[in-house]
């Protein structure tokens, strides 16, 4: 499919998100069915679009076809029969008119919908670079749904297939990419993954009207919905869709792989046109006044020494945000898709020429914002070490697309919007299954997530008419500080929201990846998003390969299966065990391969365990691996006790794992209300301080001692110093329940030694091994 075509084709999807009537008498698809789109192999195929009302429309791929009459409203559908693995086909559609949709491949087909942690795409994560640099998979797909939330179920989608490739996959889904590239090795077959997913969203937004208005938990989402309602007309949503148009046909779709017809005279530009604005670099846009950017062109000419010309050169940009592609004398020399790594570029020597070269750089800007950082180096030098500087007022810019926008009279955010929008329209589109990582949003209301989520998953598959199809999802990272103490008043969101998610499990076909260890303490305290994209989209692939395609693998960490009180123990069986139970850490903080921990002779140094008695004050305890499948836990502290939680924190202790690597997902066995503890209410002068800063999040200098609960600590930073908890009591030095932190001494570069050492603190021991890893001896 051209250019010129793929545009058409969007725009002619735009105009189709319409409330009322068809957009177009002309025959048409429904925008899934473009160029390098994947079917779902071996089952029954459904085809859709619209055209004159009684038209006849017949529909052939790969020697099978099936007709159709548009019905009142314009709408065909045809079912072509199963068909296996395999292409590129070619789609012909015979109306009034043909049309012939080609380079389709027959495969797996997932949604991957949720929030930021879904949407986020391959280059949000700059440990990602050499993954761009090999992704040579064109039997590997993505289809990236535009976002639209909106009040009524929409009739089509905006978006486009792109064919993985280096050019390309910086802007698939992360999770769904690694997920996808996992099956494709696996299974050896096309995957087609069409991602819907919007950062910052919650589970209602995501469920269909008639479900969310059954369900009085869903009331504040309701009402938003019913404003939404009452301020949505026609002439707003008109008003979007010219405003999509414009924007599509200037940035396309995939604006590294695809532009609008008239970028190319932007390449080499006429810098005396007027359309050209001066402006000194570097600085953002945001100090040059440029608001709501999308796509900005900057350009320059350069004049250079006579010992430059004819020579290779390498030009330096400095850091660019977010992603440029820059070109010399109208021919692309490079790009780059991290603002952190900066951009440097080798110029050819046969463009490099006497007089003036001209330098334009395309910056596109994601996320509110784009330009060149203040203070880096902007330099063209030759091998021989001649440099000049391209930094100062001689450049140009010229705002080639601005940000879309909402109109401000549409309401955001209410409930059914998305679905409506970004759901509905896909369906009844044939798949194998959804993949979904979402519930960031929904932890201050996990009691209400544990119907929502269940609800919206029964909602979906009846609405696809294709089963009870795997739903795949991803249960919450660990988050925020490393757990000190259990939790407190206010801190039991984050744990009840897993709870909440495995209570979907309950459903048939409804599996968990468990991503408890894969957060990014140390290096990013309070990141919501963990660059470690690769371990989510394996674990998923784990699940589908062992439960769908037949594979005999071990695709779960331990689960909770049951427990017994013997004495003053409690021990703890597990099922989804593997080859059994071990001890084991993730290498480093910036390094995720897991590494088994050596037993302590002790036999003890299982964390993540709180256990209570009948009072249900929880406290740490002591646990050790008992046989294949079970832990044994205790405290002295309680002597008859009648609970037990494991990995129960927002950022838990856990080193607990199966001979597989993967590892144990939390539990707890109390059903003590928790509804009422989520508002966190500290008394006055009960705020926690000191352990947040181990991890990075104050100290500004390295930390020469690290300390827990009773004892002090400072740093090198003037002083800095972290004192106990005062909630907590102040006990001798070898005694209290809950004096078992997991910390160690970091050096001056903030690595832990890669030398065996024990460290005493306090009560307990914290013995650090190789490459990092770091264990509690209880």
């Amino acid at each position: 499919m051209t250019t010129n075509r793929l545009l058409r084709s969007f725009l002619a999807a735009v105009m189709a998100v319409s409330v009322g009537g068809i957009a177009s008498a002309d025959l048409r698809l429904g925008s899934l069915f473009q160029d390098h789109m994947v079917l779902q192999r071996d089952k029954p195929i459904k085809v859709w679009g619209w055209s004159t009302v009684g038209d006849k429309v017949v529909v052939s791929l790969g020697g099978k076809s099936a007709s159709a009459v548009a019905d009142a409203t314009g709408k065909w559908m045809v079912a072509l029969l199963a068909m296996p693995a395999g292409g590129p086909h070619e789609l012909i559609v015979r109306g009034a008119e043909a049309i012939s949709v080609k380079d389709v491949l027959i495969g797996e087909v997932w949604i991957c919908s949720g929030q930021s942690n879904m949407s986020f795409c391959v280059k949000r994560f700059k440990n990602y670079a050499e993954e761009i640099a090999n992704a040579n998979y064109p039997r590997i797909r993505h289809f990236m749904v535009s976002y639209t939330d909106c009040t009524k179920p929409q009739k089509d989608v905006i978006g486009a297939w792109a064919v993985c490739s280096p050019k390309t996959v910086a802007r698939f889904t992360a999770t769904g990419y690694f997920f996808g590239l996992e099956l494709h090795k696996a299974l050896g077959v096309p995957i087609g993954l069409i991602n819907s997913s919007v950062g910052g969203t919650t589970v209602e937004q995501w469920t269909d009207a008639a479900t969310l208005e059954a369900n009085p938990d869903n009331e504040p989402y309701i009402k938003k919905r019913q404003a939404a309602i009452e301020s949505e007309t026609i002439e707003l949503l008109q008003a979007y869709q010219k405003s999509a148009k414009e924007h599509l046909s200037l940035v396309g779709v995939n604006p590294s792989s695809v532009f609008g017809d008239n970028e190319g005279a932007f390449m080499k530009p006429d810098l005396s046109d007027g359309a050209w604005e001066p402006m000194k670099l570097p600085q953002s846009w945001q100090e040059a006044g440029l608001r709501l950017c999308r796509v900005v062109w900057h350009a320059r000419e350069v004049e250079l020494p006579s010992d430059m010309i004819g020579k290779e050169l390498i030009l330096k940009l400095g850091s660019v945000n977010e992603v440029e592609i820059t070109y010399w004398n109208g021919i692309r020399i490079g790009s780059q898709l991290y603002g952190r790594d900066g951009s440097v570029h080798k110029v050819p020597a046969d463009l490099v020429k006497e007089g003036k070269n001209v330098l334009a750089v395309r910056c596109t800007g994601y996320r509110g914002g784009g330009g060149f950082t203040k203070g880096s180096g902007m330099t063209i030098s030759s091998a021989d070490g001649k440099s000049i500087s391209i930094a100062g007022d001689a450049w140009k810019y010229c705002i080639y697309a601005k940000a879309l926008l909402y109109p401000k009279g549409l309401v955001k955010g209410a409930g059914s919007g998305l679905y409506n929008g970004m759901i509905h329209p896909l369906i009844p589109y044939t798949i194998r299954g959804v993949i979904w990582y979402q519930g960031e949003y929904n932890t201050g209301r996990a009691y209400q997530y544990q119907k929502q989520f269940p609800e919206m998953i029964r909602a979906w598959r009846k609405s696809w008419g294709q089963g009870e199809f795997p739903f795949y999802y991803v249960q919450l990272a660990n988050f925020k500080a490393r757990q000190t103490a259990p939790p407190m008043k206010g801190e039991h969101g984050w744990p009840a929201l897993r709870e909440a998610q495995m209570m979907a499990l309950s459903l048939p076909n409804v599996e968990q990846a468990c991503i408890i260890d894969i957060g990014e303490l140390g290096v990013h305290p309070r990141n919501i998003h963990p660059s470690n994209k690769w371990d989510v989209g394996k674990r998923l692939a784990l699940v589908a390969r062992d439960k769908i395609y037949g594979e005999d693998i071990v695709s779960s960490g331990p689960m909770y299966d049951s427990m017994c009180v013997t004495g003053s123990r409690i021990v703890v069986k597990f099922k989804a065990v593997g080859s059994g139970l071990i001890m084991a850490g993730v290498r480093s903080r910036y390094d995720h391969t897991i590494i088994p921990l050596p037993t302590h002779p002790e036999g003890t140094g299982v964390a993540g365990f709180t256990i209570a008695g009948d009072d249900g004050k929880f406290v740490f305890a002591k646990a050790r691996i008992v046989g294949k499948d079970s832990v044994a836990v205790w405290s002295d502290y309680v002597p008859k006790p009648v609970h037990v939680r494991f990995a129960w924190h927002a950022n838990p202790l856990h080193n607990l794992y199966n001979i597989e690597k993967l590892p144990a997902s939390p539990f707890r066995t109390d059903k003590i209300e928790l509804a009422g503890l989520f508002e966190r209410k500290p008394e006055r002068g009960n705020r926690r301080r000191g352990f947040p800063c181990v991890f990075g999040s104050r100290l500004s200098g390295p930390l020469c001692i690290v300390a827990a609960c009773g004892l002090a600590a400072k740093g090198s930073a003037g002083g800095t110093r972290m004192r106990a908890w005062p909630r907590w009591p102040r006990p001798a030095a070898d005694a209290g329940p809950n004096r078992v932190p997991l910390v160690s001494a970091s050096t001056t570069s903030r690595t832990t030694s890669e030398a065996a050492s024990t460290q005493v603190i306090g009560p307990c021991r914290i013995r650090t091994y190789d490459q990092g890893i770091m264990s509690p001896l209880l």
